[in-house]
């Protein structure tokens, strides 16, 4: 039994040691690190992790000593201290807060490099196993002093780093030798860090491109180690700049043979700039400038004599710096030599003026050599040298020193000069003369012509055209066409005489019932440049009465009317004014008209008469105040118009009335009444059913003859159909002030009637556009039968052909 119980007892035995070794190798596996400056006081802790009672004994041992250099005896009442003999035991003392075990430490003064090591704190209980703490103390090592190297690893003793170029990469190292830990090195710039190296002893900061602002700026390396003050090194960077600003002044007109000084300042560089001066590439002697330094501004005085061959030039100052030798900056100006302008006048388009045709463009250059450059430029032509201007409709535009002449014309052949101005004065180009090969064209004033004739009857044209000589566009070929109601149809050459320039052609007209549209001759010309674009027109029209006037109407004493139309020929107009006086109408009176159809009752005689050979438009402001009727007429050399436009019983007022607006009068008032009585009630009555029965009669009558007429006409062709007849013909004078010496003719562009009859045209001509009739202002000449004017209206004009119809668009 007792063997067993000793067996028992030492398996215990050898289990209790077992745990005691495992937990003492676990806390000294722990190591505690601390750290402490040299010099400076440091602590290392020991947990006495139970009461003070409960301790026996704590001792500290160093690295792998086995005699302890410290202890602390507390089985015998207050704690004993027990420090090994020498400098370490006067600079340790052990603290303990009995309150507090866990904070019980070891305080070693004034630490030194030797101090360092591995301490082991050994703590014996009464009743519990011994407990061990292993605390490694390092002191720190300082680092020597952070040293700088530039890029090409050259180290900057002084506090100037540099100098770099503006535009460089800049890479600089800071470097802190030595030290245990290793520090922390770090680059700021002010209050902002830039790079950091941590554990190391080298930091680098890397600035790409330097920018002006860098220059003088001042950087920082700062050196940090452990548990000790910073140290920092600063630096300032110096920087070589480029030149940043140049300008040249002192331009301005200068007269040949005066001397004038030019300033070129400049900025912004370091060191300071070479400056040169060139004049069209051509360096000018250092020997004539002057430098001037003022702070950061440069500047360098040129005085120059300026030369009339300096005209134009380019007066160049460059300011360069050594150290950038492939950056300068340049400025320049013109000179400016005033002189007056000497122009030149040139065809520049195209380049040969001999081969100047028709319908092409020419371009004609004012060139000029003066200082200051020529600011305007005229052009002139002909032998007075009219001054020429734009003109977008004729062609002509002045574009600057360019005078554009588009879809050239024969007119366009002329003797032209240009002029340049310039501040000091003018200068006339020599002339400059071409002549345009043109198609010819209808002599001035016989585009359109009218004829007069009758159906079954003989008319005869002259046309005269103007064209270039036959040496230089060939000869001139004419032939005729008839326009009639159906077919456009050639003339035969039999019927055609040519005598240079002019052709002479006879044709006899159809019989038609239709006597109000004879038709068109048409003449055309072509030579080697071209077919001419327009015929030359000859309108063969009847003799007609004119309209007379319509829409009349007053207002502010003044009358106006609307144009009828005219019958073919100028028409003038006038205005007759009769009184109206009351009077009593007597018993049985019949009311009289007069061959106008204008009622009489109570009219006078006219008392005031005007005419206008214009338009229809009086002023009435001759009249003496009262009533009166107003009748107006529209006359031609054939005659009167058969009815005028009558205005009844208007009412002329005196100034003093005109207090309120007068109202307006129009062409269509009621007759006046007459004064009242039985008879003429009664005859008005009677007139009136007269007039109605004679109105239904007339419809009759008319509504039959157009039937008839329809029957016996052939069918039309569908363009036909769609062309609507009215009672008059196109006016060729209307709202226009012509001379009693000229007869133009209008055909106004887009009317159908002429697109048919061009259509028809084309047909013989391909190449003839579409034609524009205009003004015929050409006195009327003789024709070949040797009748005048007068004899054509009393023979040919006199004929009544009853209503004249014209074909237009609806």
């Amino acid at each position: 039994m007792s063997k067993d119980m000793n067996f028992y007892v030492l398996v215990m035995l050898l289990v209790t040691q077992t745990l005691i070794r495992t937990s003492e190798e676990i806390v000294e596996a722990n190591i505690i690190q601390v750290w402490s400056a040299p010099g400076s006081e440091t602590r290392l802790p020991c947990d006495l992790a139970a009461s003070v009672p409960d301790v026996a004994m704590m001792m500290w041992f160093k690295d792998g000593d086995r005699m302890p250099i410290y202890t602390v005896d507390f089985r015998n009442g207050p704690p004993v201290h027990w420090a090994v003999a020498g400098e370490f035991g006067t600079r340790a003392h052990f603290v303990l807060n009995q309150s507090d075990p866990r904070s019980a430490h070891l305080v070693v003064n004034q630490v030194a490099r030797y101090d360092e090591g591995v301490y082991r704190c050994r703590i014996d209980y009464n009743d519990s196993p011994t407990r061990n703490y292993r605390v490694k103390l390092t002191v720190i090592v300082p680092p020597d002093s952070p040293r700088i190297y530039d890029p090409e690893g050259k180290e900057i003793l002084g506090t100037i780093a540099g100098p770099f170029r503006e535009g460089q990469d800049l890479l600089l190292s800071c470097q802190a030798s030595g030290g245990k830990p290793p520090p922390d090195v770090s680059w700021y710039r002010g209050g902002e860090r830039l790079a950091i190296t941590k554990d190391g002893s080298v930091c680098q900061i890397h600035l790409p491109s330097l920018s002006r602002e860098m220059a003088g700026t001042k950087l920082q390396c700062v050196v940090e180690p452990p548990l000790l003050q910073p140290q920092r090194r600063e630096i300032t960077i110096k920087l070589y700049l480029k030149p940043q600003f140049i300008r040249v002044t002192g331009g301005g007109p200068t007269r040949a043979g005066h001397e004038r000084s030019f300033v070129c300042t400049t900025r912004g560089s370091k060191p300071a700039p070479n400056i040169d001066w060139f004049i069209n590439s051509q360096k000018i002697d250092s020997a004539l400038t002057q430098v001037e330094v003022e702070g950061e501004l440069t500047k360098s005085i040129l005085t120059w004599r300026v030369r009339r061959e300096d005209s134009g030039r380019q007066l160049v100052c460059r300011v360069s710096n050594p150290w950038f030798p492939a950056y300068t900056l340049e400025d320049l100006l013109n000179l400016e030599v005033l002189y007056p302008p000497v122009a030149q006048i040139s065809l520049v388009e195209p380049k040969e003026p001999r081969l100047l045709r028709e319908d092409e463009d020419a371009v004609l250059l004012c060139s000029s050599y003066a200082s200051p450059p020529s600011y305007n430029f005229t052009f002139y032509k002909g032998i007075e040298d009219h001054l020429i201007r734009d003109d977008p409709i004729g062609g002509i535009s002045v574009e600057g020193d360019k005078l554009i002449l588009r879809g050239l014309r024969r007119h366009h052949a002329a003797r032209y000069r240009c002029r340049a101005w310039n501040s000091e004065g003018s200068g006339l180009s020599e002339p400059l003369t071409f002549n345009v090969l043109s198609r010819p064209e209808c002599s001035a004033g016989s585009v359109v012509q009218q004829l007069a004739g009758a159906p079954g009857g003989e008319v005869r044209a002259r046309c005269s055209v103007s064209a270039p000589s036959a040496n230089d566009a060939g000869p001139l070929r004419f032939y005729w066409t008839y326009n009639g109601t159906k077919d456009v149809l050639p003339i035969p050459a039999s019927n055609v005489t040519v005598m240079g320039a002019t052709s002479t052609v006879i044709h006899g007209l159809p019989s038609l019932d239709d006597e109000d549209d004879l038709g068109w001759l048409a003449c055309w010309a072509s030579n080697d440049i071209g077919n001419q674009r327009e015929p030359c027109l000859f309108r063969i029209m009847p003799a007609a009465l004119p309209e007379a006037p319509s829409n009349c109407e007053i207002e502010d004493e003044f009358l106006q009317c609307e144009p009828g139309h005219d019958g073919g020929l100028p028409q003038r107009f006038i205005l007759e004014a009769l009184e109206v006086r009351h009077h009593d109408t007597v018993q049985g009176d019949e009311s009289t008209m007069n061959d106008q159809g204008i009622s009489g009752r109570g009219l006078s005689e006219a008392v005031y008469r005007a005419s206008n050979d214009v338009t229809p438009q009086f002023a009435l402001d001759a009249l003496s105040p009262g009533r009166y009727t107003f009748l107006v007429y529209s006359e031609t050399p054939r005659g009167r118009s058969q009815r005028p436009a009558a205005l009844h019983s208007i009412s002329i007022r005196t100034p003093n009335d005109l207090d309120t607006p007068g109202s307006l009068q129009t062409m269509t008032p009621s007759p006046p009444q007459p004064p009242s009585s039985d008879n003429s009630m009664a005859l008005l009555i009677g007139a009136s059913l007269a007039l109605v029965l004679l109105t239904v009669l007339t419809t009759l009558c008319v509504t039959l003859v157009i039937i008839c007429k329809k029957r016996q006409q052939p069918q039309r062709d569908p363009e036909q159909n769609t062309i609507l007849r009215r009672s008059v013909g196109v006016s060729m004078y209307s709202g226009s002030s012509i001379s009693p010496s000229i007869v133009p003719t209008v055909v106004v562009r887009g009317h159908r009637g002429s697109r048919v009859l061009a259509a028809r045209w084309s047909g013989v001509i391909d190449d003839t556009p579409l034609a524009v009739l205009a003004l015929d202002t050409r006195p009327h000449a003789d024709t070949d039968s040797g009748h005048s004017d007068g004899e054509l209206l009393e023979t040919e004009l006199t004929r009544n052909f009853g209503n004249m119809e014209t074909q237009t668009d609806t």
